[in-house]
């Protein structure tokens, strides 16, 4: 898939700050998540870039870049996945969601909040600074998804 492969490309070899874990394994754990929900290949592969693109950072940075090969509905629901996630950051209040515009957006959702919360949970919780608040916000997110990950995911296999 040409949008796994810019990912990868993107990534290199690049890991995150707190756990070392390869930032690449976000996207995989993700997209073992939306095969499992059934996602569309459109939402797997607008996954796939969501992080190229999501803060205005990133945004800022990557507008240049050559996406040539990577169909422009994708694109679109990058940007829009983009623009529904960005309206609930942990530092916000939940009250600002602007709610799901699509099936696809909201599988991306699902798979980001749900990796992201497992490797709060493995990594982070009760050592980050912002333990109690983070594990409110992805809380609210599993609201907002109507999903139950106790319930539902937290015995799936990532591997």
């Amino acid at each position: 898939m040409k949008e796994y492969k810019l990912i990868k490309e993107f990534y290199g070899t690049q890991t995150t700050q707190r756990s070392g874990l390869l930032l690449i394994n976000h996207i995989e754990d993700g997209l073992k998540i939306l095969e499992a929900i059934s996602a569309s290949q459109r939402a797997q592969k607008a996954y796939c870039l969501h992080p190229i693109l999501q803060s205005d950072e990133a945004f800022n940075q990557n507008i240049s870049m050559n996406f040539s090969g990577v169909s422009s509905d994708v694109l679109l629901l990058t940007m829009e996945y983009r623009r529904v996630a960005n309206s609930y950051l942990s530092s916000m209040n939940p009250h600002n969601f602007v709610g799901f515009s699509c099936t696809d957006v909201r599988h991306m959702l699902v798979a980001d909040k749900i990796q992201n919360y497992k490797d709060f949970m493995k990594y982070h919780f009760g050592k980050h600074e912002r333990t109690n608040q983070l594990f409110q916000y992805f809380n609210n997110w599993f609201d907002l998804l109507d999903i139950n990950y106790e319930k539902d995911w937290s015995s799936f296999s990532f591997a």
